[in-house]
């Protein structure tokens, strides 16, 4: 059976709600903003937010909801933030202890939800402009500390793609325009110094290889302030599922700077 074709984001996310969506719902449908999303208690949120401004390149921060708000009209509109993502981790102590298709239960009036960019954003432009990478994204840990802020600190993760050395320029300085996608690259073939400890296996310690004689390109990653915020081993938060980014009703080109 060939997978659903979806003619809006609204489509993706409600196929997210109802449990229909195969895959992630940032390959569903091309051309639009994805975001990471991370729902903590309020007591943490100005510092989580000062974390995100202080590392923009990983932590590009684009909403912070108010405590208790499940929808926003300026990226998704009928949203339900507790269901309209492909799955959600619980996380208790910085430790996942469940993923789940939705957090209706786990979600009350002191949660705070921050919506990050995600690289994935621009993937489906790259492939319409003729700059297909040869291999990725996959992501993978540096030795990059971020800056921290109070509880908040941890080191950088990056996303990796593979290009012909002819393109790369290109699509360095195209990236660059979406700094709300983390905009250009943090290094081509330079993952020893990005302190990258096993060149050829990504952050879940799975083997990969990129194709002989092209570029590895290196973008920070979204799922950074998540994973720092696991490594405060805070009593209790949510984050999305790594690949399970939200998928927005923003088209990707509308935020070119």
């Amino acid at each position: 059976m060939s997978a659903p074709k979806f003619k809006t984001p609204l489509d993706v996310r409600l196929a997210c709600r109802e449990n229909r969506l195969e895959g992630f719902a940032s390959r569903a449908l091309a051309g639009y903003l994805c975001v990471n999303v991370v729902f903590l208690h309020q007591k943490y949120a100005d510092d989580f937010t000062a974390f995100c401004h202080a590392n923009p390149k990983p932590c590009p921060l684009l909403k912070q909801f108010a405590p208790g708000q499940t929808d926003d009209v300026e990226y998704a509109k009928a949203l339900d933030i507790r269901t309209d993502l492909g799955s959600y981790d619980i996380i208790e102590n910085g430790e996942v202890t469940e993923q789940r298709h939705d957090i209706i239960d786990q979600f009350d009036d002191q949660t705070v939800t921050f919506l990050i960019g995600s690289s994935v954003s621009f993937d489906g432009l790259l492939i319409e402009k003729g700059y297909q990478p040869a291999f990725g994204p996959t992501i993978q840990m540096t030795d990059i500390d971020c800056h921290p802020v109070g509880v908040f600190k941890g080191k950088m993760a990056v996303t990796i793609r593979a290009f012909a050395p002819s393109i790369t320029d290109t699509v360095w300085e195209y990236t660059s325009h979406f700094p709300k996608c983390h905009g250009a690259p943090v290094g081509k073939n330079n993952g020893p110094e990005l302190g990258i400890p096993e060149p050829n296996v990504n952050w879940m310690g799975n083997a990969f290889d990129t194709p002989e004689g092209t570029d590895r390109l290196y973008w920070a990653c979204g799922i950074t302030p998540s994973m720092v915020a696991q490594q405060a081993k805070l009593p209790y938060m949510v984050s999305y599922t790594a690949g399970h980014a939200m998928i927005t009703d923003v088209p990707t080109e509308s935020l070119y700077e």
